[in-house]
């Protein structure tokens, strides 16, 4: 096979076992000899940078972090934002208001941080994925009495609803779509998740390969739900997981094993293994 310089990972459901915390051992492994072998390993994540640093301690052969669906791209060894596509401040206010007056649990990712107005946490918390990333929630996020103030000029990367009614669904995204053109996605159960118009995981991945000289044949994808669309569609060695959603299996070129089984791994040794 082609000779893979990029190595791309969504973290929930993907990457992380099922607590949404730890690497699998499996995968740690398997993506240390990928590097070792010259590949560059990037985080492909709906998450913001504040939330991942545990994930990234855990993972000493990490180059790059895709962030908030696409909307940034952190060089993790410099520090230095390599590409940002925020919402308009004015739309990211209206659409915070809006959320505030319906009353649904949300934050807001913005300059790589996590933000939570004080009187949503605790419904935020309650919709954690699990008991050790609401703990992650509690360590990292910043909790301002007033939000739309505590983000004035600062970049708003993303903002992800924890949880919609389904039946409550489309008139809110109407209500949205309403502010201004934007991206509505989402990666589990009932969120929904929201970046300006364009951005996605693949548009990001895109921008960090034009500056690294690496092809689509040279790029390794793996993910699970429908912020990773675009991204496994793109790359050319892309994985879903067993777990993953359908839509996730039919964008993907393959299907790996299960997160909790460390399914990455398991792609990397058959894939990547030494001639």
């Amino acid at each position: 096979m082609t000779q893979i310089r990029l190595i791309a990972l969504d973290m929930d459901g993907t990457l992380l076992d099922d607590d949404h915390a730890t690497v699998p051992a499996r995968n740690v492994a398997a993506l240390r000899r990928a590097a070792e072998r010259g590949a560059a390993v990037a985080i492909a994540s709906g998450r913001a940078w504040d939330l991942l640093h545990e994930v990234a301690a855990q993972l000493d052969m990490l180059h790059y972090a895709v962030l908030s669906n696409g909307a940034a791209v952190l060089d993790v060894t410099s520090g230095e934002w390599l590409w940002r596509k925020g919402l308009p401040r004015a739309q990211s206010r209206r659409l915070i208001e809006l959320l505030l007056a319906r009353d649904v649990p949300f934050e807001v990712y913005a300059d790589g941080e996590n933000y939570i107005q004080a009187d949503r946490s605790g419904r935020v918390l309650a919709r954690a994925l699990s008991p050790e990333f609401a703990s992650v929630l509690r360590r990292y996020s910043r909790f301002p009495e007033d939000l739309n103030a505590a983000l004035e000029g600062r970049c708003v990367e993303k903002i992800h609803i924890f949880h919609v009614p389904p039946e409550e669904r489309a008139a809110l995204q109407a209500a949205l779509e309403a502010t201004g053109p934007l991206a509505v996605t989402g990666s589990f159960g009932t969120n929904m998740e929201l970046t300006a118009r364009g951005v996605n995981k693949a548009a990001a991945v895109q921008a960090l390969c034009r500056r690294l000289e690496v092809t689509a044949e040279q790029v390794m994808a793996f993910g699970d739900a429908d912020n990773d669309l675009e991204l496994l569609r793109w790359a050319r060695w892309s994985f879903a997981m067993e777990n993953g959603a359908a839509s996730a299996k039919a964008a993907a070129r393959y299907v790996t094993g299960a997160n909790r089984a460390g399914g990455v791994g398991m792609a990397l040794e058959r894939y990547l293994a030494a001639p």
